[in-house]
């Protein structure tokens, strides 16, 4: 994955299989609750009853955090794509994760005020996670599979 510009507040980038706990070869969670990602992240989704704040086993003592308006998008982007689908995004809301799929080059652009952050996705697996209020835009330099997956957080209830 290729980066210029300094990392923004609201920005984590990787590869998934760079991730991957090697004692636990099987499984790569790295979305969602699991001890392999760190609480602190943009990652991280609390699992949980929202009702009662227990977590899965009980180990998690506090409520889950809700989401809405959860989008998934697959796409197959060619460089000869019209550059106006990628430009000029409006301003993020929720939070988004964009995952190549297989080889290719998707750039993509975070700016907030006068800071930018250029990234471009090249290896089966990058990915960006963003957080509301970022512009963005992207470009296809090769062939690329993108999986983008959109959701909101929600306000866990007063008293839950």
């Amino acid at each position: 994955m290729l980066q210029n510009g300094e990392g923004l507040n609201g920005v984590e980038w990787g590869n998934a299989w760079d991730l991957r706990d090697p004692s636990q070869p099987h499984t790569n969670w790295f979305v969602g609750d699991h001890p392999a990602i760190p609480r602190d992240c943009l990652r991280f989704l609390q699992h949980g009853d929202p009702l009662t704040g227990s977590g899965a086993n009980g180990a998690i003592p506090s409520p889950a955090e809700p989401v809405s308006h959860l989008c998934l998008k697959w796409f197959q982007h060619h460089p000869d794509d019209d550059p106006a689908w990628g430009a000029a995004k409006p301003s993020s809301t929720g939070r988004t994760l964009s995952l190549l799929v297989a080889p290719g080059a998707f750039a993509l652009t975070f700016r907030r005020g006068e800071r930018q952050l250029d990234l471009v996705l090249e290896q089966a697996g990058d990915f960006v996670l963003w957080a509301e209020g970022l512009e963005h835009s992207w470009r296809v330099l090769a062939p690329s599979i993108v999986l983008t997956v959109r959701w909101s957080p929600l306000p866990l209830r007063a008293g839950v």
